[in-house]
């Protein structure tokens, strides 16, 4: 296994893509400092896994993306692949070439693939670890790394061995599993804390709830019993009005007997027509025999016999007329009935008012019992709670109790282990101060040393702090001077003359002083403007008297144009060539003008005397809304020029804008103002002007000022390099005083170091002690006041109790006096409503009947008045016929013989009709006989439905009290009350004790201590016929044995069950934790087991190679790798001593540089022989060794590349030697780094490195593309 390529895109300075290949063996990277050799060894341990942005040489990890330079824009990502030969194996994976790539991108995602498909950084270190490369990467030698090795501790040195022996994985595994056997051990003595506190609660809890649970099935027994026996009643009742419900209508059965008898009463009065009417006939029959027989008696006779006869008839009609009661005494009958009616009715009405009254005063009662049986709740209620409370307050105080036991069990233990370190402190404290004496001992003359040292090294760095801030100064100063001299060849470039001045200039005429332009200052920022009032002056040149001026403009000739000023006595004037010489604009005579703030109290328009005087440092350009006279700000160096000046700018005015212009023109039309962007305005005119030479005057003044400084800095310059100077003498002596006290010191702590270490030893146990004891007085503290806070709960939670035992009532059940005086009282509103309406329907059945039978007399009087009408018809007919027997008396003798046959005949109708009156008289007989058992079924009838009503009255009420208690005290409907415990269902045996009386037995289960054998047993509940007897025993039984239960905990039984499951749970996840605790030690004793014996091994295995290893980069000298605990393997550390040959030290410090890199190196050598990787990785760890030890390394390094690749980062030409591919990184001025490649063959590897390293041509060469 080895490594074969490494593609590097955007990291780091390799901006493009670039890809390096390896072979087998050793290849070298080399190339300038800073070219990016190292950023290899980066993109390496960066791609492995590494996540230190340090260890990467950065500040942050998106540090390794490439960040951008002059040339080249910042990039999104960095990303680094590496392809791996396992042709192998090594790795454990099922290809042949394994690919890890890793992506960074700048918003700070990143993303690991292993053959292109994603994985996990875990899944990365697992992979590589198994092959000897772990995360620590002890394979990759960077740069600090040797020095990390030297100063390590022994524990340190022994994670080097362990981490290439493939120790570290065991040993996170070992960490993993002590962490969680930490973690389990805290929660096994919290769940057996938990555990002992449950079972200390299920045993009361427990007997709550078989009570409770008692009290449960007392309560079904009750309310089973309650509602069978309310089932009952509903069904009897119901059969009651059944019963009394008759099968037709008692109405109608009334009415027909009414009618009945309605009909019997007129057939009594047509048969006793017909009665009447053969009466009269049997009479007319026995009268015509009467007279018949008076014939023979002669006239008197027949005049008596008629007589009689008159006498006999009317007998028989006043006998007719007395035969019925009289209607007058039937209407009599009727007005008695009629008050007595009145009087029913009265008595209706008032049985009616009463019922009213009783019903609302029963409604009232109602309303008030059901105030009082939610009053009633609410106070069992406030029981309950405070029931509960109590029990809390007692939960409390138990749980005090037992804290406080825990707390000075917890006091005792402590107080004893406290005692006990004590002494084991005085014993460490007398080792520290012994360590110490002899350390102080040693240390006598280390302080003047020290001294010594101390003041040697802070006057070399006060001399070199000195030193270099004048160095500082003199970069400064040396930057500041370069940047002057480019400003100021831009401001000479910028102040030249136009080509056509220059040639005049330059061309050497007699007399000639140069141009205008070269003459004037103007305050900066007013050159345009000035410029512009001036005119053509600006581009004119200065000669020394007239004939000069005409010599320059002989030399111009016709065709040229220039101005020429000369001086002149009396007063200035121009000469010019040209029409154009004349100034921009008129002179007006001089007005008063207000002053500007921006002139800083320059004169308004002063009168200037010729002065060759620069423009004062006060005058300054006017601002946006200011203005400002044009003297003011323009100067000239010679007389002539500032003369003409004065005049040109006389009445001239500058603003600093358009609109303070055209404003200062306003006020001041004589005047000319000139803006400074070059714009002129006068009185009806306005011009915009300009020149090159404004800025050719502006780049004049500021070259003068950059000359000047130029100047300063040349000559600060000068001073600093003579100061600098100075320092080297001095800093040399004193460089060489604190080389003398450092290698004086160097002597002085060899001899420290010894009894530093036993000090620390001895301090560190003492410290260990102390941090002991300290824990232990914390502990004791804290258990302190855990013992008073349990104590203050303890009283706290008492006080509570005797508060709620003094403040709360002892009443376990709430009075119910006012209730039961409430039921009772609305029971006997009941049964008085009932009565009442009882009453009532008596009364209006009596209306009813008084009414009836008014009615029925009524309608009697009405029947025997027509009767007696009738007789008293039939009267009237006998006294016709005594008239009519009178005129047949007269007759009679004429006609006897015929009367004779005549009284025959009469005699035997009368026989015949005896028989048939006999007839009529038995037929209304038994009429009347049929109509008085009518009428008494009539009454009877009514009696009957009366009585009848009022019974179903009676059981109705009944009924509705029976309903309302079932939905009251059973929550069922009447329907459903039948439905369910009905009489015709049977009856569950709820108890399976024996009742007595042998009847159905109606109870709960048996409380004993075995619940889930009477719980199954009470699954299969057995059931017996309903016998009211006995459901009334067992309603009876279960009152009784309710009472003797008394006051249970209604949430005891869920309490309970929670409290049990919860306990169970524990149980359960106790046993769980103990057997992963047995599962984990076991773990670890493996991981030691396993840890012990590769240590151990690879530690002997190293020893051995480091001793032959040192050997031969020392030879002569001594090294050897020793165990701080060799009793202790795996705990102990790694020790290492080196002694050169002829020296006497062995300890690490006090060798040189270049000893202690090659004994690092030796170090990390030996751990490769010991246990090799498939590659190593090393930046630079020969740079500090001279050429005798790095022929020695490089010799070892030939060793290395049998078993293992080494990829080296070099600067030696001896180290290239042996390399079988080298690999150059250069870096351009753009920043980015790029690779070269160059393959060595054996043969020709000598002639390749002998010739000129940078005129050496690869045997195959290439360069990163750019990505």
């Amino acid at each position: 296994m080895h490594l074969k390529t490494l593609t590097l895109r955007g990291f780091k300075s390799f901006a493009s893509s670039t890809k390096l290949e390896f072979e087998p063996g050793i290849t070298c990277v080399v190339g300038p400092n800073g070219s990016g050799k190292s950023n290899v060894v980066d993109a390496l341990a960066w791609v492995m896994g590494e996540q230190g942005a340090k260890n990467l040489r950065g500040g942050k990890m998106e540090d390794v993306i490439f960040a951008g330079t002059v040339k080249k824009q910042a990039l999104g990502r960095a990303e680094v692949a590496l392809t791996i030969d396992n042709t192998d194996g090594a790795l454990p994976i099922d290809y042949t070439e394994v690919t890890i790539s890793r992506t960074l991108f700048r918003s700070g995602g990143s993303e690991y693939r292993v053959n292109g498909e994603p994985a996990r950084l875990l899944d990365i270190q697992e992979l590589l670890s198994d092959s000897g490369l772990g995360k620590e990467m002890h394979v990759i030698v960077g740069q600090g790394r040797l020095d990390a090795i030297l100063h390590a501790d022994p524990f340190e040195r022994r994670g080097f061995i362990e981490e290439a022996a493939g120790v570290l994985k065991h040993r996170k595994r070992k960490e993993k599993a002590l962490r969680k056997l930490s973690g389990l051990q805290t929660n096994l003595d919290r769940l057996s804390d938990l555990r002992s506190e449950l079972a200390r609660q299920l045993g009361p809890l427990g007997r709550q709830a078989k009570a409770a649970q008692r009290a449960q099935i007392v309560q079904a027994v009750l309310r089973d019993a309650t509602a069978r026996l309310l089932a009952d009643d509903l069904v009897q009742t119901q059969a009651r009005i059944v019963a009394t419900t008759p099968d037709h209508d008692p109405a109608a059965r009334r009415r027909a007997l009414e009618e009945s008898v309605r009909l019997l009463d007129e057939e009594i009065g047509e048969a006793e027509a017909a009665r009447r009417s053969f009466d009269a006939q049997t009479d007319a029959v026995h009268e015509r025999r009467t007279t018949i027989a008076a014939q023979h008696t002669r006239a008197a006779a027949l005049a008596q016999r008629a007589g009689d006869r008159v006498s006999m008839l009317r007998s028989a009609a006043e006998q007719q007329r007395s035969a019925g009661e009289s209607p007058d005494s039937l209407r009599d009958r009727a007005e008695r009935f009629e008050a007595e009616h009145g009087e029913a009715e009265s008595d209706a009405e008032q049985r009616r008012s009463n019922l009213t009254d009783l019903t609302a005063e029963k409604e009232d009662v109602d309303a008030r019992l059901a105030a009082a049986e939610r009053e009633l709740a609410a106070e069992r209620a406030r029981i309950a709670a405070r029931m509960k409370h109590r029990a809390e307050l007692a939960s409390a105080v138990a749980v005090a109790q037992r804290t406080l036991a825990h707390a000075e069990s917890a006091i005792s233990s402590l107080e004893a282990e406290s005692s006990g370190s004590d002494e084991q402190i005085e014993r460490a404290e007398a080792a520290v101060a012994a360590a110490r004496d002899r350390l102080a001992a040693t240390e006598a003359g280390e302080s003047s040393l020290d001294e010594d040292h101390t003041a040697a090294a802070e006057a070399v760095a006060r001399l070199e702090e000195e030193r270099t801030a004048l160095l500082e100064d003199r970069s400064a100063s040396a930057a500041e001077l370069v940047g002057l001299r480019a400003q100021a060849d831009g401001q000479r470039a910028s102040s030249r003359l136009t080509a056509g001045l220059t040639d005049l200039v330059d061309a050497g005429l007699p007399g000639l002083r140069g141009a205008v332009a070269q003459h004037l200052k103007i305050v900066p920022g007013c050159e345009v403007a000035i410029t512009a009032a001036i005119g053509t002056l600006s581009s004119a040149v200065l000669t020394e008297d007239r004939g000069s001026a005409l010599a320059l403009l002989d030399h111009v000739g016709d065709d040229g144009l220039v101005d020429v000023l000369h001086p002149r006595a009396g007063a200035p004037q121009s000469t010019a060539a040209h029409p154009h010489s004349a100034p921009a604009h008129p002179a007006p005579a001089q007005p008063e003008s207000a002053q500007p703030a921006c002139a800083q109290s320059a004169p308004a328009h002063p009168a200037p005397a010729p002065s060759s005087a620069p423009a004062p440092s006060a005058a300054a350009a006017p601002a946006t809304d200011a203005t400002l006279p044009a003297e003011a700000v323009a100067t000239a160096s010679a007389p002539d020029l500032a003369e003409a000046l004065a005049v040109l700018l006389t009445d001239v005015t500058l603003a600093g804008s358009r609109h303070a212009a055209l404003a200062r023109l306003e006020a001041h039309p004589q005047e000319t103002v000139i803006a400074l962007d070059g714009t002129v305005y006068a009185d009806g005119r306005a011009a915009r002007a300009g020149s090159p030479e404004a800025g050719q005057i502006a780049a004049r003044a500021a070259l003068e000022q950059t000359l000047a400084a130029m100047e300063e800095a040349e000559q600060r310059i000068g001073d600093l390099d003579a100061r600098i100077a100075a320092y080297d003498e001095p800093l040399a002596t004193a460089r060489g005083h604190e080389k003398t006290a450092m290698a004086a010191l160097h002597e002085s702590d060899a001899a420290i170091m010894a009894a530093g270490e036993e000090l620390a030893r001895a301090t560190g146990e003492l410290e260990r002690l102390g941090t002991r004891a300290s824990a232990t007085a914390d502990s004791l503290t804290r258990a302190t006041e855990r013992r008073e806070a349990a104590v203050a709960e303890l009283a706290g939670a008492r006080r509570a109790v005797a508060d709620a035992e003094a403040d709360g009532d002892d009443q376990d059940e709430p009075d119910t006096s006012v209730r039961d005086e409430l039921a009772d009282t609305r029971a006997a509103m009941g049964e008085r409503t009932v009565d009442a309406r009882v009453g009532l329907r008596s009364a209006e059945d009596r209306v009813t009947f008084l009414a009836d039978r008014i009615r029925s007399l009524r309608r009697q009087a009405d029947q025997e008045e027509a009767a007696r009408a009738q007789a008293a018809r039939a009267a009237e007919a006998r006294r016709r016929q005594a008239d009519s027997a009178a005129e047949i008396a007269t007759i009679a003798a004429a006609v006897a013989e015929r009367v004779g046959v005549w009284q025959q005949e009469a005699e035997t109708a009368l026989a015949d009709r005896s028989g048939e009156r006999q007839r009529l008289e038995e037929v209304v007989a038994g009429l009347r006989t049929r109509r008085e058992e009518a009428a008494g079924d009539l009454a009877k009838a009514a009696d009957a439905e009366h009585e009848a009503r009022l019974a179903r009255e009676r059981h109705l009420l009944h009924l509705e009290e029976l309903e309302r208690r079932a939905v009251d005290d059973v929550g069922l409907s009447a329907e459903n009350l039948i439905e369910q415990f009905g009489p015709h269902l049977p009856v569950p045996v709820l108890d399976p004790r024996p009742a007595g009386g042998g009847g159905t037995s109606v109870g709960t289960a048996d409380e004993t201590d075995a619940d889930e054998a009477d719980a199954d047993a009470a699954d299969e509940v057995s059931a017996l016929p309903y016998v009211r007897a006995d459901v009334e025993r067992a309603l009876a039984k279960a009152k009784k044995e309710r009472t003797s239960i008394g006051q249970v905990n209604p949430l005891a039984l869920e309490e309970f069950a929670a409290l049990q499951e919860r306990h169970d749970y524990l149980e359960k996840q106790i046993t769980d934790v103990e057997r992963t605790r047995e599962e984990l030690m076991s773990l670890v004793e493996d991981v030691d087991r396993h840890v012990q014996e590769v240590f151990e091994s690879a530690f002997y295995d190293t020893q051995r190679e480091f001793a032959d290893i040192f050997s031969r980069v020392f030879p002569g000298g001594e090294g050897s790798l020793g165990l701080t605990d060799p009793d202790d393997m795996l705990t102990t550390g790694v020790e290492v001593s080196a002694r050169p040959a002829g020296k006497r030290v062995k300890r690490l410090s006090l060798l040189s540089g270049g000893e202690r890199s090659l004994v690092a190196v030796a170090m990390l050598v030996a751990i490769f022989k010991a246990r090799p990787s498939p590659f190593y990785v090393m930046d630079e760890v020969e740079a500090a060794l001279d050429d005798v030890n790095l022929s020695r390394l490089l010799t070892i390094f030939s060793e290395l590349q049998e078993s293992s690749q080494l990829i080296v980062i070099t600067h030696q030409k001896r180290t290239m030697e042996i390399a079988d591919a080298l690999y150059g990184v250069t870096m351009h001025g753009d920043g980015i780094s790029r690779v070269i490649s160059q393959r060595l063959g054996a043969r020709a590897r000598d002639a390749e490195i002998a010739g000129d390293e940078e005129s050496a041509g690869p045997a195959t060469t290439s360069a990163a593309s750019d990505a």
